[in-house]
This record gives structure tokens, sequence and C-alpha cells, in this order.
């Protein structure tokens, strides 16, 4: 099991000028829907329709067209997308899509069952089909089905991951043991029956999985906070445990800010990566405490855990959890202590101003540079600035996403892994560079000159090896 908290890494190697660059040039729905029994069958329509499109992005133009008496189903608006998800029982009865409606589609989620069973009769395992400039992608974990259907460039691997993290998704609601009986007991169940107000969790992540580098990393990301600040909330949540807890932590607009943790035992960043979907996926968590069961498919993906939500200012949550379901009053005093400790020593304020104002690659001070991505592999940690440039715009954003996702992929291709990659595109120029002890990926506008990237590159590494007990957490607190 990986650890994403571990020793002090150890001193960063550095490019030398004669290095060789090669590569290729080239609201748990939180919706306003009322069951009132004087609405038309049309208006419930229309409404249900405006529900799926704020998790779906379908246009609320089509609801008001099927108002009007079209035939119009949405459907013409959903295949638009250039990446879609489709989860089905094996007995090709739809669970959830990524976009329209999964009822009105079920005479495709058979289609997708027969595609399946076609292979699974001849004692084959169908695992992906390239189309024109569409790639399916399938993974089968029964009694579930999960396909991908991208034109996004991505990989069979990067969109096989994908579906597994929406598996996983799914287990930490229900367990895998739940999973297999309920099937077990009836083949044809509709398994949304169970999933009803947590699809939200499966459209967030699917919504993560083109904007946030954790999942291509398999890394988490650490909120940058001075040393000192870090070592006082790590000292603050280890005063007064309560007992049968596993884990605590804060946690700061999806960054983490410090763990808690059993000094033998530790969590995999897929699972924290679940957690983390879980507390910005919805505004469920943001108006209450919360108490709920939880399955950490990494650490024990058959029984449930349970954890305590509670936000304790803005975009800071607190998250406890425990082995015991009657601890959540012992949780919620322990809380209040804790908060009431950070506030009297204004650790809250330095975490909350951390997590307004993300450093940006002018504190760096290397010349040229306009993002990075580096990842700690041996604290499974990685970090990266924050958007500035051209990188303000949402569509230069995406572009550099996927060059992110190209190279990444490349450089990490089973068949031949490569330790260094040179990506010169129209707009920007990325370097990937892997060792034992990191992974780089540096972005430099244009032209810029192999020497000047070689140079910046290096001090990028000296600087971040300067500041890394505030870029990461080397010494996490253990009981």
């Amino acid at each position: 099991m990986q650890e994403p908290i571990l020793i002090q890494q150890s001193d960063s190697t550095t490019l030398s000028d004669q290095t060789s660059l090669t590569g290729a040039a080239s609201s748990s729905y939180e919706s306003s829907y009322s069951s009132n029994s004087n609405m038309s069958e049309q208006v419930k329509n229309y409404n249900k329709l405006r529900r799926q499109g704020s998790r779906s992005s379908v246009l609320v133009e089509a609801g008001k067209k099927r108002i009007n008496g079209t035939t119009e189903s949405g459907m013409s608006s959903w295949v638009q997308h250039k990446k879609h998800f489709f989860i089905l029982s094996s007995a090709g009865k739809p669970v959830w899509t990524r976009y329209g409606d999964e009822s009105r589609i079920s005479s495709l989620m058979g289609v997708i069952q027969a595609i399946i069973s076609f292979f699974q009769d001849s004692g084959d395992t169908i695992k992906s089909i390239n189309a024109g400039n569409h790639k399916f992608v399938f993974v089968h974990k029964e009694p579930l089905y999960y396909v991908a259907v991208s034109k996004t460039g991505e990989s069979d691997v990067q969109l096989r991951d994908q579906l597994l993290y929406l598996h996983n998704q799914i287990i930490s609601v229900l367990t895998s043991a739940q999973l297999t009986r309920i099937f077990e007991q009836r083949v044809n169940f509709d398994l949304r029956r169970l999933l009803g107000g947590t699809e939200v969790f499966l459209d967030s992540l699917a919504t993560l999985f083109n904007k946030d580098h954790s999942f291509m990393l398999s890394a988490l990301q650490v909120l940058r906070l001075n040393k000192s600040v870090r070592e006082q909330v790590g000292s603050i949540i280890s005063n007064g445990r309560v007992k049968d807890l596993l884990y605590a932590m804060i946690v700061a607009n999806g960054r983490l800010v410090t763990l808690l943790r059993p000094r033998r035992h530790s969590l995999h960043p897929s699972d924290l990566h679940l957690l983390f979907n879980m507390l910005t996926g919805s505004t469920t968590f943001h108006t209450a405490e919360s108490w709920t069961p939880l399955c950490l498919p990494k650490f024990n993906s058959k029984g449930f855990l349970h954890a305590y939500i509670c936000y304790i200012a803005k975009d800071v949550s607190i998250v406890m959890i425990s082995t015991d379901k009657d601890r959540f009053f012992e949780l919620s005093e322990w809380k209040s202590s804790i908060t009431e400790t950070m506030k009297k020593k204004e650790v809250l304020d330095h975490i909350t101003e951390a997590s307004d104002q993300l450093y940006t690659t002018e504190t760096v001070g290397a010349p040229g540079l306009l993002h990075f991505l580096y990842k700690s592999k041996i604290h499974v940690q990685f970090t990266c600035p924050g958007f500035t440039g051209p990188y303000i715009e949402d569509m230069n954003q995406k572009r550099l996403y996927k060059l992110y996702q190209h190279v990444y992929d490349r450089m990490h291709c089973r068949a031949r892994p490569l330790k260094l990659y040179y990506h010169d595109s129209e707009q920007e120029i990325i370097l990937g560079w892997i060792t034992s002890s990191f992974e780089l990926y540096v972005v430099f506008k244009h032209g810029t000159s192999k020497p000047n990237i070689i140079s910046s590159a290096n001090q990028l590494l000296r600087w971040i090896k300067k500041n890394e007990d505030s870029l990461f957490i080397l010494d996490s607190p253990v009981f």
C-alpha cells in the first residue's frame, strides 16, 4: 500500500546542458423539484430535465421544447459531448449516465450489454474499441459494467483508470460485499433505488477527471502552508483524541492541510480522492455537521467506517473517521474544542488565507516558466501553482490539462516508458522528467530555447527543495 506521508525527500537531481532532450514534435441533486400533485406532467418533466441539466449540462431549452409539444428527448444534446460514461448492471439495467437521462437510453444500455455478452459467450473479454475519432473502453466489475466513450485523445489506460474511480465511488456508498449480495439475490435489481441522491458524487468525479491532476498523478495535493503553522495544526488535532478514532484531517478547498493517523497505517491516495470528492461534490456538507457511513475501497472494500464531516470555515473542513457508529457526539465535542483552539491561536486564519491565495510561478522566479506539476514520489504528494498569464482563460486551462495528459501518458507507456520527454506544440513547450524520487512537468511559452528550459527547470527544483517543508507534509502526526 502506498503511504502518502513518509520520510523526507532526498536531494533533487539537476539537468545538465548536455542532457539529450528527445521526444515528439508536434446538490445531492439539490433540486427545487416539487411533487405537488397540481403540477402538470409536462411541467414535472421539464423540472426533471432541469435537474438532469444541472448535473449533466443538458440544455434547459430541450426541456422547453418538450413542454411545447415537440418530441426531442435531449439525445442530440448529450451526444455532442467529447466524453461520456455509462454504468449498467450485467443484466443490462441502467445505473448511471454522465449526460442525459438513464431511463431514456435504456435501449442503448441493452446494446452495450449485448456487445459485452457476445464476447463473454466466446470466452473473451472486450476491453476497447477504436472507431474513427471515438474510443470505447470497457471495465467489467461484476455485477456492474463501466463504459467510457471518448474523443478527447485520452489513452485506454487513462480512461480505464477513470472508470475504476467511478466503480470505487459506488463501492464507497454500498461496499463490494453489499453490492454482490444484492445482485446474487436479484439479478434484475434496479441499483438506482439505492444510489438515489448520491449520483451527484459520480457527476462531480467525472467533472474532476478533466481538471484535477490528482487522478492522473495518483497523488495528493497539499495546501502550501508555513511549516510552523502546519505543525501547530497537527499538534491541535492530536490533543484529546476520541476513542476508536482511525483518522482525522483538515482539508482546505480539496487540498490536504494535515492528517492524523495510526503509526502503522496510512490512507491510499485514491481513498482520499474519493473522500475529497464527497466534500466538494455536494453542498450538503457545508450546511451542518454530518455523520455518514463510508467505505474506503483500498482500506477495506467489504465494510463501512463512519465519517464525521463539518466545515469550520469557508472551504475548510474537518473530517474524522471512526470505527464506531456511536461516536458522533464525542467527535462533535472534540471538533468544537479543536476549532476553538485553532481560532484562539489564529491558525484557522492562516489556513483560509493560504487557501484563497495560491502561490504562482512568479513566486518561483524561474524565467519563462508558465506552469508546472511536481510530484514527490516518496511522499505521494504533488504541488502546482495557481493559474496566471494565458491560463486565466478557461479554454487555455483545458488545453494545458490535455497537454499534461498527453505527456504523462507518453512517459508512462508500458511498452516504452521514458525518463525525459520534450514536446513542442503551437502554443507552449512542455518538458517531462522522471527520476527515482520525483516527477516534473514544466511548461514554457513556444519558442523558448532548450538551454533556457534546462536552466529554469533546475532553478525550479532548487526552489522546491528550499520550500519543501511548506509544499509537502513531511512529518504527519501519528498515534
